[in-house]
C-alpha cells in the first residue's frame, strides 16, 4: 500500500491509491499555450509501409495522447475507432476514426475529442458541453448493428469530487458522437462522490473501465470500485440492452476474501453471448497476485464465484516512484494484468499476461475449456524473447481461431529501447510467428505528458487490439513531432499486418 498520488495540471487534480492504479488523465496547463514550431524526432520514421506492415501515425497533434484501445465494425471492417487520454485543451477522452482500414484517420485537432464530458474543448475561446473538469480512461466497441459506443470517466476537481462514468454512442462509425447536455447527453453509467483518499475516508474512486457488446447487443461495462474505506476494490458490472440509453444496477462481482481488484475486462462467446470477466488481486493473507475469471450465462445479471486462473511469480510494476522493476529510466507504463480472448473454434477462453521470469518481463498464455473455468492450463512464455515484453493484448479471429497478441518490446535493441511486436499463433498457442511492427525504437523515459514546467513519463496502461480474416490492426502511444522545448508530444499510432 502507497499513500495517495496527488497529480496537479493547472488547477486540475487527481487522487489515486495503490501501485498499480491508473490515474485518470489531466491535461496541459492552460496559461501555457504550445509553440507553434516542431522539431523532428523518433516519429520522423515512425509511420511506414513495407511488406505486410503499415504503421500510421492517428493523432497527428502537438499534446500527448496515451491509452489506445481499439475496435473495429462488424459490418464494415475498414471503420474502426481508437479511444485516448487526450492531453490538448479538452481534458478528456480522445477519438479518432478511420473508413479505409487505418490508412487514413479523422483529425485530432480541432474536434478529435468526446463531447459532453469536459467543460473545455480545443478551442479556449469555446466552452464544451460537459460537467466535468477532466476525463479519461477510455474504451471503445462496436455493437452488431454498427452502432458505435465510448465509455469515459468525468472527474470534477473540487467538492464534493463527483466521478461520473459516461457512455456515448455514434451512428456515423466514430465521425460525430452525441453532442452532450442540454440536446444530447451522454448516458449515466454510474456516479460516485468522494475524492478516493483511501482508508479513513468516505471517498469513493472508480478505476480503468472497460467496454464490451456482445453479438446480441448487450453493453456490458466493467471497473474496480475502491471504496474510500478500505484498500479493498471489488469489481463492478453494469449492462444495457437498450443500446445504451440505459443501464443496470451495478452487479458486485467480487466479496469474500477476493476484494482488492484491478484491471476487469469482458469477453463473450459470440455463439451464445455467454459472458467471461477477468481481473487481478492481490490475495488477502497471501504472499502473491492472482488472476480470476468469472462466467455469466443470464447476460450479466449474475455471476459465478471468480476461479482462480493464474499466479503471478513478480508482476511487472512501472509506478515510479513507488515501484519500477524493470532496467532502464524510469517511465509509468502497462504493468502485468490478465487479458481474456474466446476461441469459438476450441471452446476456450483463454488468457494473457506479462511476468517477470528470470529478471526479464515475458508475455505468458494460459487457457481453460469454456465449460469447466476451474482447470486451466499451466501457464507457457509465448515466443521467449530476449528484452522485456512490458505488457500484452490478445484478441482471437473467431473464424480460424488465430490468436493475435501486441506487446511493447525491447528484443531489437538489447533490451534497452522500446518496439511495437506483433505475435501470432494459428495452432492454439503451439507455435508462434513474431514480426517487428515499428521501424524505429524509442525511450519512454525520454517523453512524457505535460505536467507543470516539465514532464511526466506517462505512456498509458493499455494498448488496442482487433482481428480480422486477413490481417490484425493495432494502435499504441508512440513519440512524435516535439512543439516547443519540451518532448511531450506522445502520439497514438496504428499499425497492420497483413496475411
Amino acid at each position: 500500500m502507497i499513500p495517495p498520488v496527488v497529480v496537479r495540471h493547472g488547477a486540475l487534480t487527481a487522487l489515486a491509491i495503490g501501485a498499480t492504479l491508473t490515474i485518470a488523465a489531466c491535461g496541459p496547463d492552460r496559461s501555457a499555450p504550445l509553440a507553434p514550431t516542431a522539431s523532428d524526432g523518433p516519429s520522423a520514421a515512425l509511420s511506414a509501409t513495407s511488406g505486410k506492415v503499415t504503421v500510421v501515425n492517428v493523432s497527428d497533434d502537438t499534446t500527448a495522447q496515451n491509452e489506445t484501445p481499439l475496435a473495429v465494425n462488424p459490418l464494415n471492417p475498414a471503420n474502426m475507432i481508437t479511444g485516448n487520454n487526450d492531453w490538448n485543451w479538452n481534458d478528456g477522452c480522445g477519438v479518432n476514426a478511420t473508413f479505409d482500414g487505418g490508412k487514413t484517420w479523422t483529425k485530432t485537432l480541432p474536434d478529435g475529442f468526446l463531447p459532453g464530458v469536459t467543460k473545455y474543448t480545443d478551442d479556449p475561446a469555446v466552452a464544451g458541453t460537459g460537467a466535468y473538469d477532466y476525463g479519461g480512461d477510455p474504451a471503445v466497441a462496436f455493437g452488431p448493428d454498427g452502432v458505435a459506443y465510448f465509455a469515459c470517466f468525468g472527474y470534477q476537481a473540487s467538492p464534493p469530487y463527483n466521478v461520473v462514468l459516461l457512455l456515448s454512442r455514434s451512428t456515423d462509425g466514430g465521425k460525430t458522437w452525441l453532442a452532450g447536455p442540454p440536446s444530447a447527453p451522454l448516458t449515466q453509467a454510474a456516479i460516485w462522490q468522494g475524492n478516493g483518499i483511501s482508508k479513513g475516508s468516505t471517498g469513493q474512486f472508480p478505476d480503468h473501465e472497460a467496454l464490451h457488446v456482445a453479438n446480441d447487443g448487450t453493453i456490458y461495462v466493467t471497473w474496480a470500485q475502491f471504496t474510500g474505506l478500505s484498500s479493498h476494490s471489488p469489481i463492478y458490472v453494469a449492462t444495457s440492452t437498450d443500446g445504451g440509453r440505459t443501464f443496470s444496477a451495478a452487479q458486485k462481482v467480487t466479496d469474500g476474501s477476493i476484494r482488492s481488484d484491478q484491471d476487469a475486462r469482458i469477453v463473450t462467446d459470440p455463439r451464445d453471448g455467454t459472458a467471461y470477466l477477468t481481473f487481478d488481486n492481490s490475495i488477502q493473507g497471501g504472499k502473491g497476485t492472482a488472476m480470476f475469471a468469472s462466467v455469466s450465462h443470464d447476460r450479466g445479471a449474475s455471476w459465478s464465484a471468480p476461479a482462480q486462473v493464474a499466479l503471478f511469480q513478480n508482476p511487472v510494476c512501472l509506478y515510479p516512484p513507488y515501484c519500477f522493476n524493470i532496467s532502464g529510466g524510469q517511465f509509468r507504463g502497462p504493468g502485468s494484468y490478465p487479458v481474456p480472448a474466446f476461441d469459438p473454434t476450441r471452446n476456450r477462453l483463454y488468457v494473457a499476461y506479462t511476468d517477470i521470469v528470470n529478471g526479464q518481463a515475458q508475455i505468458l498464455l494460459t487457457s481453460a475449456d469454456a465449460g469447466n473455468l476451474a482447470r486451466w492450463s499451466v501457464p507457457q512464455v509465448v515466443a521467449p524473447s530476449s528484452g522485456d515484453r512490458i505488457n500484452v493484448e490478445m484478441s482471437i479471429e473467431p473464424g480460424s481461431g488465430r490468436i493475435d497478441m501486441m506487446s511493447n518490446d525491447r528484443s531489437f535493441s538489447g533490451n534497452t529501447l522500446f518496439d511495437v511486436s506483433y505475435i501470432a499463433s494459428a495452432d492454439g498457442g503451439a507455435t508462434w510467428t513474431t514480426t517487428r511492427v515499428t521501424k524505429t525504437s524509442w525511450d519512454p523515459s525520454q517523453y512524457g505528458v505535460p505536467s507543470g514546467s516539465t514532464i511526466r513519463p506517462f505512456i498509458g496502461d493499455y494498448d488496442g487490439i482487433v482481428s480480422l480474416p486477413t490481417s490484425v490492426g493495432m494502435t499504441w502511444t508512440g513519440p512524435g513531432r516535439t512543439y516547443g522545448t519540451l518532448p511531450t508530444n506522445l502520439e497514438v499510432y496504428f499499425g497492420s499486418v497483413k496475411f
